[in-house]
């Protein structure tokens, strides 16, 4: 476990074992993704999204802050996925200067197939990386069921 010498977690080393385990299974995810179903981790996560959010669609900007990507990334994004036509950009219709994202029927599909896949492809990743000392510790907290105690 990272501990600092009084018992208090070690932020720090939390933090770093979280930024590499994210790290390494954001490459395992990418590369699944792309091979098997054209799409990236970023991609399926802004579907996702939309998938969750106001049948209408969702801003730009709200699509931005939900998967931390500035505008100009987020708007080349939805651009890729409007012609891939899993996604679709609608004007706002009480404000002709917001633009909306909608996901598609063919989205919706490749959405279902490729988060299913990178659920179970999460599951197998975490597994191992649960063995590896150096980052058993950040996967132990992750994967500990709500409500239970840390120190269980």
């Amino acid at each position: 476990m990272a501990e600092r010498r009084d018992g208090q977690p070690d932020l720090l080393a939390l933090w770093r074992q979280l930024t590499v385990l994210t790290g390494r299974l954001g490459q395992t995810l990418d590369r699944r993704l792309t091979r098997d179903f054209d799409l990236t981790l970023t991609e399926l996560l802004v579907l996702d999204e939309l998938t969750r959010g106001n049948p209408r669609g969702m801003r730009i900007q709200d699509l931005s802050d939900a998967v931390a990507l500035d505008q100009s990334s987020m708007s080349r994004l939805v651009t890729r996925l409007t012609a891939k036509q899993l996604a679709a950009r609608v004007s706002c219709a009480h404000d002709r200067r917001g633009v909306y994202c909608q996901i598609t029927e063919p989205g919706l599909e490749r959405h279902a197939l490729a988060a299913q896949a990178c659920r179970a492809e999460l599951a197998t990743a975490l597994d191992a990386a649960a063995f590896d000392e150096r980052l058993a510790s950040v996967v132990a907290r992750l994967t500990r069921p709500v409500g239970l105690p840390a120190d269980a």
